[in-house]
């Protein structure tokens, strides 16, 4: 009986963003040997051929980590058809803030579907903008009777050496 999902005769590998043809049975990973292997921050595998991930895509910035090809193929994936499509040209720190949550649940379950690794990345995004939210109404609350209380110390202390007459 045959799986119905591709696999790389390989390795296993069966997350369809890893494969460039699919009709060759292997993945990124075990199809190209040009690339220098190293150890692979997303899936944790060692002697993988690796590249560098822009998290937010090269025109955005320098931060980067070392992804096995299997593992920058989702998380690319992920930036080309997931992302608002400003991204390839608007800078925009946000897009860092997107790479590094989509980097996150990456790693934290590195065999995550791409349907499901997508779902997971906007499930996080809304959590971390809901927790940001929060923590900017706590501020909020916090500093508004700070500063209203040094006006009011600055005027008593204005009207105090103020001379009477």
């Amino acid at each position: 009986m045959q799986p119905d999902y591709i696999s790389c005769k390989q390795c296993g590998e069966y997350r369809k963003a890893a494969f460039k043809k699919a009709e060759i049975s292997l993945c990124n990973n075990c199809d190209n040997q040009t690339h220098r292997k190293g150890f692979c921050w997303v899936c944790r595998r060692k002697h993988l051929p690796v590249e560098i991930h822009h998290l937010a895509g090269r025109k955005h910035a320098s931060n980067t980590v070392p992804v096995c090809l299997n593992c920058h193929a989702m998380l690319t994936r992920r930036q080309c058809d997931e992302w608002p499509d400003f991204w390839r040209g608007e800078r925009c720190a946000a897009f860092l803030l997107l790479g590094f949550l989509d980097y996150c649940v990456l790693a934290s379950n590195p065999a995550i579907p791409l349907e499901l690794f997508s779902e997971q990345c906007e499930e996080m995004k809304v959590a971390a903008v809901d927790k940001a939210a929060a923590a900017l109404v706590f501020l909020i609350k916090i500093i508004l009777p700070v500063i209203l209380l040094a006006l009011i110390i600055n005027v008593l202390m204005q009207s105090a050496s103020k001379p009477k007459g």
